[in-house]
């Protein structure tokens, strides 16, 4: 009870909170686009390069340290099994260093580098950014479509729903196939038209349907801003990890904001009750992929990049599910 009468009293200024987390996360992105050119960290998959992985007892210490008289910019992963013990060593370049690293390999080893005893990815550039536009453009309309699903489950007027999906169709269209091929700047105007329209049309139509998708932007940013802060590099499977995010944000939101708008108790009984019901969903969730990480760890696999950014994303989405959109639908309910 005593809790309870806190947050009812309170429940408005938590919204300070994830306020100013969400402007930090940002700003830093802000930043960290202006000094690097993008608003992550790509790893060869998205840039265009070469891995060779070689089976190898040699320390990646000592790896490094031959390699850097013939190369300025390389990285070294060790893959290890369950125990700790090295496997292999995966040495990845840019697409013009190819050459130079496997001719340094092979001097140091003192043979010749085999489809036996090595293996070797190469991702061309071109391919890699035309990926990478994809998989950008596939979570600006995934993220789109489900705010979309979203105001056609709570908001009220065919009418409305109708052009909803019109405009999305046309958005989807419009980057699907104009979006990176005409002037950037023409491209960015048409785009956040549209996305201001719709978010005007989500706020003034459907509050609970701006609260989820507000919930589920503040994930993705928060989550991008400390992948970024972490250093890790981003690869094709890191950013599919962003569009799974992007379902693991919605399902508690929906759930919290289903209880309240058709709840048969009060506001507090039904918020606290979906809290139950969204938490331990979630944890469950979060055990599973801790789980998962740990034995996947060691081996070095684009697993641990997916594992790693949804254990972050669901962090974020206790955090924003239960101040966020809890208060703003409490706020909601109460004042409607």
């Amino acid at each position: 009870m005593e809790f309870e009468s806190w947050y009812n009293k309170n429940y408005k200024k938590l919204l300070v909170i994830p306020s100013v987390v969400l402007a930090l996360s940002l700003i830093y992105l802000t930043i960290f686009a202006i000094q690097t050119g993008d608003i992550i960290n790509k790893d060869v998959s998205l840039t265009g390069g070469s891995t060779i992985t070689i089976s190898t007892e040699i320390s990646s210490e000592i790896l490094k340290d031959v390699l850097s008289q013939s190369l300025a910019d390389f990285t070294i992963k060790t893959i290890s099994d369950n125990s700790g013990n090295q496997l292999e060593l995966a040495i990845t370049v840019g697409e013009g260093d190819t050459q130079v690293l496997e001719d340094s390999l092979e001097d140091f080893l003192g043979y010749e580098l085999t489809s036996e005893n090595s293996s070797k990815e190469t991702t061309s550039a071109s391919l890699s950014d035309d990926f990478y536009k994809q998989l950008i453009i596939a979570i600006i309309l995934a993220f789109f479509w489900m705010a979309a699903v979203v105001f056609l489950i709570f908001a009220k007027g065919k009418r409305i729903k109708i052009w909803v999906v019109v405009v999305n169709v046309l958005l989807g269209f419009f980057m699907g196939n104009f979006f990176f091929s005409i002037n950037p700047m023409l491209s960015a105007i048409i785009f956040f038209t549209i996305a201001i329209f719709l978010i005007r049309v989500y706020i003034k139509n459907s509050v609970p349907a701006f609260a989820v998708m507000l919930s589920a932007f503040a994930n993705i940013v928060m989550t991008l801003a400390v992948v970024d802060i972490i250093g890790m590099k981003l690869s094709t499977a890191g950013i599919i990890a962003f569009l799974m995010l992007i379902g693991y944000s919605v399902d508690t939101d929906i759930l919290l904001t289903t209880r309240l708008l058709k709840r048969n108790v009060g506001v507090n009984s039904a918020l606290f009750g979906a809290f139950k019901t969204g938490t331990m969903m979630t944890m469950t969730s979060i055990i599973a992929i801790t789980t998962a990480l740990i034995v996947v760890y060691s081996f070095g696999s684009v697993l641990n990049q997916i594992f790693s950014i949804l254990l972050i994303g669901l962090g974020f989405d206790l955090f924003n599910t239960w101040i966020t959109n809890a208060s703003i639908m409490k706020w909601y309910v109460e004042t409607r």
